[in-house]
Order: structure tokens, then C-alpha cells, then sequence
């Protein structure tokens, strides 16, 4: 994890470095071009008052310069402004106003970058007689308004070629982190080494058109914008059309539509903007593309999703049958037991402990009543919850340098979920941040919205003793609740774990839907 914190601090100093190299090649380059022009019509002993005649109106610095500059900079930010905010809000919650805000903020960036680079710059190229002999210098723009919503499209592509490029990132590094795959891990190093030197080597080397749709680069993006349509296309396909395709849900026919309107408009966005907005295009073989290939990948994904929780199920059945017979150890004998405790407890007036049993009465009968169901109700889960937090609350004294704050939301109609998915992070604050010598806190919050529940737990962290014996059991019980929550909740979840050296975070996202 901490290289995964590491990277993202590091990623906008790299990224950085690379315009300003690029800016800086660029503007010599420009510099060089300028004056071997002057010097070839200089060489054809034209007067000097008419080059300098031609050149009058062009000002390097604000023709040249400038928009160069202030193109970068508009594109970096709108860059840091979707990769940092609108990409992670999105990508937890469609319905996300603020997500929504910086999509709409990347998309004026990304406009004021194109705009500002096509509206300032002015070229200067050799100007001609009738017998195309060079009598001359001629200062020219190329600035059209569809010209510039043609290059807001193209610079809007790469900027999701670089996020999804990202994103598989960090899938490798999430894979790593579960599984602690060697060979996942070298090529995750290859795949960064790979990306770093391929934009270093554009910097130092690369070019890009006067405007991005032309040739080659033309055909680049209209490859990207392809595979970026396709990917869409089957995660929404594989979310919303798939599942209500088996179960015929009068909601079918609305997501088949907005299936068919998001293919579209990204065809006649990226076929408008290679022609400059002056035709169609031929775009039945794009369109072909980008509904069969993004149905048949749904499907696919679909089918070895399916097989793979066939087989996970019958695991984890069994494995919870085996548990639950070891828990239940003459289950009878122990409620009992603690009916015993608590009826002691109130006649010696100890009401705190009585308290206390009844609690332990309630987890225990949790535990084997509840445990074991598919689905329970988030008002069952969050009663455990509370009643864990309590029996913790009863060992620790809050006024010796431990705080420990919870907010939960209670929810105001009937939600059901898998059992013991939040526990566990409680668990494992509690286990981990509590210290009685240093100070210590833990701030646990649930919230709930329409569709979905967030949980977060965020706890101070201290080192272990080494004589610990419960080192070697460590971490066995987030691995269980990421295993499950991919078999239960793909799709469905989104689970992020931060830690340092002096605390440790965990926020859990699920539709609940």
C-alpha cells in the first residue's frame, strides 16, 4: 500500500517534469524553425524590409510561447482535477453531485487548453507567387471553433487513456496485495518502467500536430476511442443489461436504450471530430465494433463469473459448515452458563456487568443464529456492531488517552446484506490501534444513501510485540472479507485500505440495490 500512496504522490511530479521537458524542446525547436526560415528567404536576396513587413504583426512570445504554455497547463490541471476528484467519486457513485462538478470543471479545463493553444498560436510558413516561387514570409492561425471542439474531444481521449491505464494499475497492485503473486508483481514493475519510459521518450522525441485529428495520430485516437467505448459499454452492459436480460425486468428495455444512445453519441463524437465536424464518416463498421465486442466481453465476463461463484460457493459452504461446528460446542451449556452470570451479576447489584453478559449473550447468539444465513438486516448487523463496540468500550478507560467516536446511521427501511462485513474492520481497529501507553483512537462511521452503504473505519496503529501469538493469524480476517465481498458484491463494492507507519484507514462502498 504504501507504494501505492508513494506512486500517486510521486505520479504529478513525474508527470510534471515530462510537460515541462516537452515545453521547453518545443519552444527551441519552434526558435530553430523561425529563423532557418528567415535565413532561406534571406538566401533568395529578398529585401529585408519585406521579411521584417511580413513578420510585423507575429510576437513570438505571445504567437508562440504562451499557448504552448498556457495549453499545458490547462491540460495538467484538468488532468489533476479528474484523475484526483472526478474519476474516484464517479467510480463509487454514478449519482455523485460532486463527481459530477469536477466532470463538468475537466471539461472546461480541456476546453480553455485547446482554446487557448488555437486562439493565441500563429504560424509562419513561405509565401508563394503564381509561379510558386518564394517571394516571401507569411503569418497564419488555424483557429476554427470546430477546430477547437475537435481537439477538446481528442485531449478528453487521452485523458482516459491515461485513467484507465491507471486504473489497471492499481489492479495489479490490489491483486498483489491479496494474493502475493511474484509473477503479478514483475509485471506490474514492467508495466510502470514500461509507461514512465514511453512518456519520457515523448517528451525528449515525441510530437504533436498542429491539431490532434490529423494524420497519424488521427488513427491513434480513433483506436482509443474505440477500445475506451467497448470497455464502457460491457461494464455497463455486464451491470445493468445482463442481469435483467436472465430475469426479463420491465427495466430491460430502458437500459437496452441507454446501451444503444452511449454507443452512438461516442461514435458520432469521435467521427465528428476526426472530420473536423465537416461530414459523418463512415461509421457502421465502428458502431459494429463497439456493440459486439463490448456484448460479447459482458457475456464472457458473465459466464466465468458465474462458474467461479459456483465453485467459491461450494468451498465456502463447506468451510462454514466445518466453523460452524467447531463454534457450536454445546451452544446450550454456554447460554446457560452466561443466564447463570447475569442472574448473579444483577442480585450483587453489578449492573455494569450484567450488562456486560447480556451483550456477550447477544454476539454469541448472533454468531450462531445469524452467521450462517445468506442475508440478514443491516439493523441485526449494526446491533452486533454496536454491542462489539460496547463490550470494547467496558476493558478500556476513554480517559487515559483513547478516543474512540462512532457515528452510525440507522437505516429507515428494511436493507439486507451479507452477514460480518463490517465487523471485521472493527475488529481489527480494535485489535491494532488500542494502547494503553501511547495514546490511541478510533472513529468508526456508517452512512447510507439511496442505494448505497459507506463504512469507514480510521484507527491509530501500533507495532505488535513479537512474542504476539496471534501474529501468524494476522490479516487472515480482511483476506476472508475481500474473498467474499468479490464473490458476493462484484461489481458492487469498492474497498480502499490507506496505512502508515501511525494509522490505518478502511472504506467500504456497496450497492445495496
Amino acid at each position: 500500500m504504501w507504494n501505492l500512496t508513494f506512486l500517486r504522490r510521486f505520479e504529478p511530479v513525474f508527470l510534471g517534469g515530462i510537460a515541462i521537458i516537452y515545453v521547453i524542446r518545443r519552444l527551441f525547436q519552434e526558435v530553430h524553425r523561425l529563423d532557418r526560415l528567415i535565413e532561406q528567404v534571406q538566401t533568395l536576396r529578398l529585401p529585408a524590409s519585406t521579411i521584417w513587413h511580413d513578420l510585423n504583426d507575429y510576437n513570438y512570445i505571445l504567437h508562440n510561447n504562451i499557448p504552448l504554455i498556457a495549453g499545458v497547463c490547462f491540460f495538467l490541471i484538468a488532468w489533476y482535477v479528474f484523475h484526483y476528484q472526478a474519476y474516484p467519486q464517479l467510480s463509487l457513485s454514478i449519482q455523485d453531485h460532486k463527481g459530477w462538478i469536477y466532470l463538468g470543471q475537466t471539461l472546461l479545463l480541456l476546453v480553455a487548453s485547446a482554446f487557448s493553444y488555437h486562439y493565441l498560436k500563429q504560424y509562419v510558413r513561405f509565401r508563394h507567387d503564381s509561379m510558386h516561387q518564394i517571394i516571401g514570409l507569411k503569418v497564419f492561425s488555424l483557429y476554427r471553433k470546430r477546430t477547437v471542439l475537435a481537439d477538446t474531444i481528442g485531449l478528453g481521449i487521452i485523458l482516459l487513456t491515461y485513467e484507465l491505464i491507471a486504473q489497471f494499475y492499481h489492479y495489479l497492485t490490489q491483486k498483489i496485495t491479496q494474493n502475493s503473486e511474484q509473477y503479478l508483481n514483475l509485471i506490474r514493475y514492467i508495466f510502470l518502467a514500461g509507461a514512465g519510459v514511453l512518456l519520457l521518450n515523448f517528451a525528449l522525441s515525441g510530437y504533436l500536430p498542429p491539431t490532434l485529428w490529423e494524420f497519424p495520430l488521427q488513427n491513434t485516437l480513433t483506436l482509443l476511442t474505440l477500445l475506451i467505448q467497448v470497455y464502457f459499454l460491457q461494464a455497463y452492459c455486464f451491470t445493468s443489461i445482463l442481469p435483467n436480460l436472465r430475469e426479463q425486468t420491465p427495466s430491460l428495455s430502458y437500459h437496452l436504450l441507454i446501451y444503444l444512445l452511449l454507443g452512438l453519441v461516442g461514435t458520432l463524437l469521435v467521427w465528428f471530430a476526426s472530420t473536423s465536424f465537416h461530414y459523418f464518416g463512415n461509421i457502421v463498421l465502428f458502431l459494429l465494433v463497439s456493440y459486439v465486442g463490448s456484448f460479447s466481453i459482458a457475456y464472457l465476463r458473465q459466464s466465468l463469473s458465474a462458474e467461479k461463484t459456483v465453485l467459491q460457493t461450494q468451498v465456502s459452504s463447506k468451510a462454514a459448515e466445518l466453523a460452524s461446528l467447531r463454534a457450536q460446542i454445546n451452544p446450550h451449556f454456554l447460554f446457560n452458563a452466561l443466564n447463570s452470570l447475569y442472574a448473579t451479576a444483577l442480585k450483587e447489584n453489578s449492573e455494569k456487568t450484567a450488562d456486560g453478559i447480556q451483550k456477550l449473550g447477544d454476539i454469541m447468539r448472533f454468531m450462531l443464529q445469524e452467521n450462517n444465513r445468506e442475508r440478514i438486516p443491516l439493523s441485526k448487523e449494526i446491533a452486533y456492531l454496536n454491542d462489539y463496540i460496547l463490550l470494547q468500550r467496558m476493558r478500556l478507560d476513554e480517559s487515559h488517552n483513547i478516543e474512540i467516536r462512532v457515528t452510525i446511521q440507522e437505516p429507515d427501511r428494511e436493507i439486507y446484506l451479507a452477514p460480518m462485513m463490517l465487523v471485521p474492520f472493527v475488529e481489527n481497529a480494535f485489535k491494532h490501534g488500542i494502547s494503553f501507553r501511547h495514546p490511541s483512537w478510533i472513529y468508526i462511521t456508517l452512512t447510507l444513501d439511496a442505494t448505497h452503504l459507506y463504512f469507514k473505519v480510521h484507527n491509530s496503529l501500533h507495532k505488535r510485540q513479537a512474542s504476539d501469538p496471534e501474529e501468524e493469524q494476522s490479516g487472515l480476517g480482511l483476506d476472508n472479507v475481500r474473498k467474499r465481498l468479490e464473490l458476493i458484491y462484484p461489481g458492487r463494492h469498492q474497498l480502499t485500505i490507506q496505512q502508515s507507519e501511525q494509522d490505518y484507514f478502511v472504506a467500504l462502498t456497496l450497492v445495496f440495490w
